[in-house]
């Protein structure tokens, strides 16, 4: 890490209360934070990304065998989203739980980025909280 970049550190926005899945148990959720959804990243080297999903109603459980999340980053305002990660849980799968934890550690692939993940294998039509954030390092 250089001795000059300070680490950033970027919580995003957490989901509305009436966030939810489609008919397919698929969802995409835009992370912003509080200076919009770009993040200034051209000084860093690495991204150390952590997220959790899970269900508000008490009772309800993700099943980790079927439960899908990838991370995509957008590279230029008006540019393609491109598939960064796929994130695996961070407990074995034992058919369900009570959240879906991820985290992974990426390069910094340009300098200015947005990001955004992409669910699928979710229970349909189902409400779901989403906390997200990044750690940047140069």
């Amino acid at each position: 890490m250089s001795q000059n970049v300070q680490p950033l550190h970027v919580t995003f926005e957490a989901t509305t209360e009436i966030f939810a899945t489609d008919s397919k148990g698929a969802f995409v959720y835009v992370l912003k934070h509080l200076d919009g959804e770009r993040v200034d990243t051209r000084r860093y080297d690495e991204m150390r990304f952590v997220v959790s999903v899970w269900h508000p109603r008490e009772g309800k459980n993700i099943d980790l065998d079927k439960a899908y999340l990838e991370l995509r980053a957008n590279f230029s305002e008006n540019g393609h989203w491109t598939r960064l990660a796929e994130l695996e849980p961070v407990v074995s799968p034992y058919n369900r739980g009570e959240s879906f934890d991820g985290w992974i550690v990426l390069p910094v692939l340009s300098g200015d980025s947005a990001f955004r993940l992409h669910g699928g294998g979710f229970q349909p039509r189902a409400r779901l909280q989403v906390r997200a954030s990044a750690y940047f390092v140069a």
